[in-house]
């Protein structure tokens, strides 16, 4: 059995495998130049841009228009309005009712969790298409 273990090291390392057990932080396997069967992590990836991020998910926000997180009671247009005010103009603002800001605040979680959504997507090692 010993010489087994011995025998398998050494093709290992003939191999250019044997350094696949260093890893960083997050676990991911570290290259060392050398591609495994398993594929191997770039060290070179780039960091997660918020700011991209950010910007991605505003514009495809501001298409989908008003998600009724905050409910509404007859038509949704005071929500809508002030959904489509926070895409436009950048931020929230207080309006004439509570279902304009509401509509405002709405957007403004529904970016928080688009871009958390990214991000967890990002460390999962899911490159983002911003």
């Amino acid at each position: 059995m010993k010489q087994l273990v011995a025998l398998l090291a050494a093709a290992a390392a003939l191999a250019g495998c044997s350094d696949r057990s260093s890893s960083d932080e997050s676990g991911y396997y570290v290259s060392s130049g050398h591609e495994d069967s398993y594929g191997s992590y770039e060290e070179d990836r780039a960091p997660f841009d918020e700011d991209a991020a950010r910007e991605a998910a505003e514009q495809d926000l501001a298409s989908e228009g008003y998600d009724y997180s905050y409910g509404c009671t007859d038509d949704c247009s005071g929500h809508e309005a002030g959904w489509e005010w926070r895409a436009e103009n950048g931020y929230s603002t207080d309006g004439n009712s509570d279902s304009f800001e509401e509509g405002g605040y709405a957007f403004d979680e529904a970016l928080e969790s688009r871009v958390e959504e990214m991000r967890d997507n990002y460390e999962d090692g899911v490159d983002p298409d911003y």
